[in-house]
């Protein structure tokens, strides 16, 4: 089976209301505290928590926390952004493209300005788990779906770093190195837990004195060290059912003991994405609200991936990602993600800005010159090869 047919047994999955998954919400008052909407994240192991606005729900991250430099004084009604929310009858499919447009791993379902509950990414790649039980999957692997080459630190870089680059790369997850071997994963969760006053997390839990600045220790001295991972030939089926199990928002993929890469939830619901009818398998995962900006984004790509399959007849799909990095007003900074896959290798491309078609445009001349490089490259190669020998 290929990652097109897998995507069409996910079909009722994509259209199943979100009321079927609902799971209980995770919510603060507007007026808690951050050191208290901290504690029920850490609490409700979750990842996002919700506060109603007359009408509307803001959302508060780990990753938007990792930004405060004093969470005493920090003022939480400063630092949420106004959500999306679901009804009812909202379906998975739609839930996914806003998680994955908001990068967030949880959205509230409303009815009548009430939140009833939420509906989670854990909860949708639990179900794409089970839908896979069921279903007859060729050899679909790990390497098909995990996000390629994930930003590692060293063992002995500071808990500051890893904190500024989860900033600014917009991530959770950072594997930690030792000697260019995995020595440890660190989340966000993690370096949050380290910047809570004295008296939440305890003196003893980290072995220092009040007045050591505990960002200036080294990321390995908070490192988990038992690190769900698999080879790069284990089954798309083997790390979705492994992440259910251990309950773990990752699973790094590994070759010969060296980071290959790493699959989260926002890899593994990537597959209830939207398909475009082409030729060549074209997902994209996160299209815009605007339904002009959604068609723009759907027709620039398939544009891209069929020119180059005039180049490349061996691409076998063709994925692309959008996430909001940033919202002033009406405008969106958007962050695009694509991957052209093909028989011997993969194309990635990423770009940030404010313009969509721009960027889709910035992304073809990218493309391009890419290829005309490599194909300048070769043919230099022949020349050389065919000189004949002295």
């Amino acid at each position: 089976m290929s990652i097109s047919e897998l995507y069409e047994s996910f079909n009722v999955l994509r259209n199943t209301p979100v009321y079927d998954f609902t799971e209980p919400k995770v919510t603060a008052d507007g007026n808690s505290s951050l050191s208290q909407i901290i504690g029920i994240l850490i609490d409700r192991n979750a990842n996002d928590i919700f506060i109603p606005l007359s009408g509307k729900v803001a959302a508060i991250t780990m990753r938007d926390i990792l930004g405060i430099r004093n969470i005493t004084s920090s003022k939480p009604s400063t630092m949420g952004k106004i959500i999306p929310t679901l009804n009812s009858d909202s379906t998975i499919a739609e839930a996914v493209r806003l998680l994955s447009l908001y990068r967030l791993r949880a959205l509230p379902i409303m009815e009548k300005n009430e939140i009833l509950g939420q509906i989670s990414a854990k909860r949708s790649v639990q179900e794409i788990r089970d839908v896979m039980l069921v279903t007859h999957i060729g050899k679909i692997n790990t390497s098909d779906v995990m996000t390629r080459n994930p930003i590692v630190i060293s063992k002995t870089d500071k808990i500051a770093s890893a904190k500024q680059i989860m900033k600014r790369r917009r991530i959770d997850h950072i594997p930690i190195l030792q000697d260019n071997r995995l020595f440890g994963m660190a989340t966000s969760k993690d370096i949050i837990q380290v910047m809570l006053p004295t008296e939440r997390i305890g003196r003893k839990s980290l072995g220092i004195d009040d007045t050591l600045n505990r960002l200036d220790l080294d990321i390995g001295g908070i490192a988990d060290k038992s690190v769900l991972t698999l080879n790069t030939d284990d089954t798309l089926r083997s790390v979705t059912g492994l992440m259910v199990s251990q309950n773990s928002t990752y699973c790094l993929i590994m070759a010969f003991d060296e980071v290959q890469g790493i699959v989260t939830y926002r890899d593994i619901i990537t597959l209830l994405g939207e398909k475009v009818k082409e030729e060549i398998p074209i997902f994209l995962i996160g299209l815009p609200d605007d339904p002009l900006d959604a068609e723009l984004a759907k027709s620039k790509f398939a544009d891209i991936v069929k020119l180059l399959k005039k180049i490349y007849p061996d691409i076998e799909e063709a994925r692309c990602r959008l996430k909001i990095r940033e919202i002033q007003g009406a405008r969106k900074r958007y962050e695009v993600d694509a991957n052209i896959i093909s028989t011997h290798r993969i194309d990635t491309y990423v770009n940030v800005g404010w313009d969509l078609g721009k960027m889709f445009d910035q992304m073809s001349d990218s493309l391009k010159k890419r290829i005309s490089h490599k194909i300048t490259q070769r043919q230099k190669g022949s020349r050389f090869r065919s000189r004949p020998a002295a």
